[in-house]
């Protein structure tokens, strides 16, 4: 697992092997992160259209969190997420 690309304070890309995982962060006052799983579209469409494309995504699931309530991802549980950022932010 490594990271990709981040946007401070936003949200973080990951990437293991095939798989690419974005995680959000949503709220105002109550902060919490949204995890998901991009699907093959999407790491397509990421492919074809880079960060922007991320970063549109971002947004999205920012603004309304809900409504990717069922793609929830438990990749936190199965990563060593936090040495993949700190060897991502070392490299910057």
């Amino acid at each position: 697992m490594f990271v990709v690309d981040e946007e401070n304070w936003s949200w973080l890309l990951f990437q293991n092997q095939n798989d690419m995982y974005l995680t959000v962060l949503c709220g105002g006052v109550a902060m919490f992160n949204v995890d998901i799983q991009l699907t093959q579209t999407e790491i397509a469409s990421y492919k074809s259209f880079g960060r922007g494309f991320i970063v549109e995504l971002a947004k999205s699931i920012a603004f309304n969190p809900g409504a990717y309530s069922r793609r929830k991802s438990s990749f936190r549980n199965e990563f060593d997420l936090a040495t993949a950022i700190k060897v991502w932010r070392e490299s910057k």
